[in-house]
């Protein structure tokens, strides 16, 4: 079962804030956990922990948090840890850091309002800021909840976050708010509170404390209270500042006419017998109580500050005042009071604020597809070109998948397959990190060395696969490129290699063994068999050569060996698909050896199987090889193998069973001329590659070895 876990630092914020995402998760059929300093009951939560968060920065109790937060998470291995609250988020971010890499955990942090932000004192800046940009480095999605954070860090995290989102709070539920009382409830409601019926009655439903302005608001209104016996407020919400603005009422002798209510979950029923919202607030994240008071139609006098302003318009949904302007704050209130606006009931409140909305903006982050960014040095296509698309195409109902290469003849087989690509000019660093800028992959997925030494660069940000398809000799022995890949073989999750010959010869094998899995390339037969069959070609070949023309395939020891066939089969057809910086050489050696008439230069094609199809056998020439692709496509097709012993092949051709394999040109000869004329042998070993083919066929077992190295597993 898929786990998720929530922190903040205390109970209250959990359940005042987050059930219904609790309940999203457990809908969705994960385990749910919550981390908090406290012991309270939570609705949809299958696991509690108390962990001593301390709201203050300067308290060792953190510490021994993260201590005990990291031994929870190294033990569940959560999928996503959602973190809130400053102190709450710091210290789970800080635990979770290396659970990302080893287990995939993906971590958000949902931003209640930055302590920085413009107008903020200087210490907040100098305190806090930078706290929140290291931190930003082992958070994978920041959502923000209000445009002036989520604009400051967008141009200051970027570079550390790769996924920075926007979401309008934690949204109101309408239902709260289905609330039908007669005019008798609330007359009897606002006398259970000390009020009488014809009150006028203002409301700041909030913790007690220095941010939300209390006791600036209490000194404000004195005189409008003493002035007038009628006007009362309310204030609802729990008291960090011990009494303070209690004591400050009862000096002002207003202890009749401000009305400290504590925590309350009847909030809904207090603004219904309100007359108008108000807030003193120096800063908000996305006041939910502004929000309640929209969704009910009470007009409302709030503090511009940072969230505040986010939901009112100045004269249109309710009235704006500079922070600690007490003048222009009883201006607007006498205005509202002299024209006796009444509740109107409009619920005049945008729709991206209602909880719906908010938990649908929600699930595209909880439950997005994880992207996979496949990067590839080569602009045609070939073998690991044709792996990554086996995989992509696989693999697209649970992952969202890119493919990055060099532009060049790929596009149009990955159109064709109907791939995402980003196509690059060249493949760079800087070209690279454009690409990851837009793309924002979760995990790089590179395909052979030239392809990893680059997004080695962004090892730091993003989680790398490595995945070798060739034997390369450069790194079987101890060289400069040996060792410099030794370096970067550390910085990746996962090293796949597609044969036991590539990781053995590796001469920094035991480096890199503990994080190395030898997994052999597959192929989807019916699609193989599908795409052979699309085009119909009369012509048919007696060999054919299907790579890449580089100095690995070997193309110049092809034409050595059709040479000697033709001494004794003269009419020889070859078919020669693919291209490389070898194409020039191998036209003047075709000419050369006068061999126009028996070999076809077919360059790249989009769909080379009814070619391959068309033809009696493959031949390969290789120098090194992981487990070729193109053996495995021909032995589906039922092409027996002439090739060099190399790597992969070796396990993939057996001689005389379903081909041969020599590193002598005569024998390869002999036996391709052996094959063509003997039709009883060449049918046997037709056959024979057909079952041996379905020893590679197994692609849903292929696929998951797949989604466990995206896991982390």
């Amino acid at each position: 079962m898929k786990k998720v876990l929530f922190t903040a630092t205390v109970d209250s914020h959990i359940l005042q804030f987050h059930i219904p995402f609790l309940k999203l998760f457990k809908e969705n059929g994960y385990e749910v956990h919550v981390a908090t300093n406290g012991c309270e009951e939570i609705p949809y939560c299958d696991v509690r922990y108390t962990v001593c968060f301390d709201r203050s920065p300067f308290k060792l109790n953190n510490l021994k948090a993260i201590k005990s937060l990291k031994k929870i998470i190294n033990k569940e291995k959560f999928d996503i840890i959602h973190t809130h609250t400053p102190m709450g988020s710091a210290v789970t971010r800080l635990a979770a850091k290396k659970a990302r890499k080893k287990y995939n955990t993906r971590v958000i942090y949902t931003a209640h309002g930055f302590h920085f932000y413009k107008g903020a004192p200087k210490k907040n800046w100098i305190i806090f800021y930078p706290v929140e940009k290291f931190l930003a480095k082992y958070t994978d999605t920041l959502i923000t909840i209000n445009k002036e954070d989520y604009f400051l860090a967008k141009r200051k995290f970027k570079n550390r976050c790769k996924d920075i989102n926007y979401i309008p709070g934690v949204g109101i539920d309408p239902k709260k708010f289905d609330i039908k009382m007669t005019e008798k409830e609330k007359i009897s409601f606002r006398k259970s509170l000390g009020l009488n019926k014809d009150d006028f009655v203002l409301i700041f439903p909030a913790e007690l404390s220095k941010r939300k302005g209390q006791i600036w608001l209490i000194k404000s209104l004195s005189n409008l209270l003493k002035s007038n016996k009628k006007i009362h407020l309310l204030l609802p919400g729990s008291d960090s500042l011990n009494g303070e603005c209690q004591k400050i009422t009862k000096e002002l002798n207003l202890l009749n006419q401000i009305h400290f209510l504590g925590y309350r979950k009847d909030i809904p029923k207090l603004l219904t017998i309100s007359n108008v919202a108000v807030s003193s607030s120096n800063q908000e994240g996305l006041p939910v109580n502004i929000m309640e008071a929209i969704y009910v139609g009470l007009p409302i006098v709030v503090s511009n500050c940072r969230g505040n302003r986010d939901l009112i318009t100045n004269g249109v949904n309710g009235y704006l005042y500079s922070i600690n302007d007490s003048e222009t704050f009883i201006d607007i209130l006498n205005k509202i009071i002299s024209n006796k606006r009444e509740n109107d009931n409009k619920k005049n409140i945008e729709y991206d604020f209602l909880i719906d909305n908010i938990i649908n903006k929600y699930k595209k982050v909880y439950f997005r597809k994880k992207r996979v960014l496949h990067v590839l040095a080569s602009n045609k296509f070939s073998g690991a070109e044709n792996v990554a698309c086996t995989i992509i195409s696989n693999m697209s109902d649970k992952y969202d998948m890119a493919y990055c290469s060099p532009k060049g003849p790929i596009k149009k087989s990955l159109e064709e397959r109907k791939v995402k690509y980003f196509g690059i000019d060249k493949l760079n660093i800087r070209n690279l990190k454009k690409i990851i800028k837009i793309y924002n992959p979760d995990i790089i997925h590179a395909h052979d060395y030239r392809a990893l030494f680059f997004t080695s660069f962004f090892y730091k940000q993003i989680k790398i696969i490595s995945h070798i398809h060739v034997n390369n000799p450069l790194v079987n022995q101890r060289t400069v490129y040996s060792y410099i890949f030794s370096k970067i073989f550390k910085k990746v999750s996962k090293i796949i290699w597609v044969s036991d010959s590539a990781l053995d010869n590796y001469y920094y094998k035991n480096k890199v063994i503990d994080k190395s899995i030898v997994l052999y390339n597959v192929i989807d037969s019916k699609y193989i068999q599908k795409k052979s069959k699309e085009d119909k070609l009369n012509k048919i070949y007696d060999l054919i050569f299907l790579g890449r023309l580089s100095e690995q395939k070997n193309p110049k020891r092809l034409i050595e060996i059709v040479s000697l066939i033709k001494r004794k089969n003269k009419n020889i057809k070859v078919a020669i698909v693919g291209d490389g910086d070898k194409r020039d050489i191998l036209t003047k050696l075709i000419k050369d050896n006068k061999l126009e008439n028996n070999i076809e230069l077919l360059g790249s094609q989009n769909n080379p199987y009814p070619i391959l199809y068309n033809s009696k056998i493959l031949i390969m020439t290789s120098r090194w090889e992981g487990t070729p692709m193109v053996a495995l496509e021909a032995q589906c097709l039922e092409k027996p193998i002439v090739a060099t012993p190399v790597d992969g092949l070796k396990k993939i051709v057996k001689n005389d069973y379903n081909g041969y394999l020599s590193d002598n040109d005569e024998i390869l000869s002999n036996k391709i001329i052996e094959y063509l004329n003997n039709i009883k042998i060449y049918k046997l070993l037709s056959n024979n590659s057909g079952e041996f083919s379905e020893n590679y066929n197994n692609i849903e077992k292929y696929i998951e070895k797949f989604k466990k190295i995206y896991n982390g597993e």
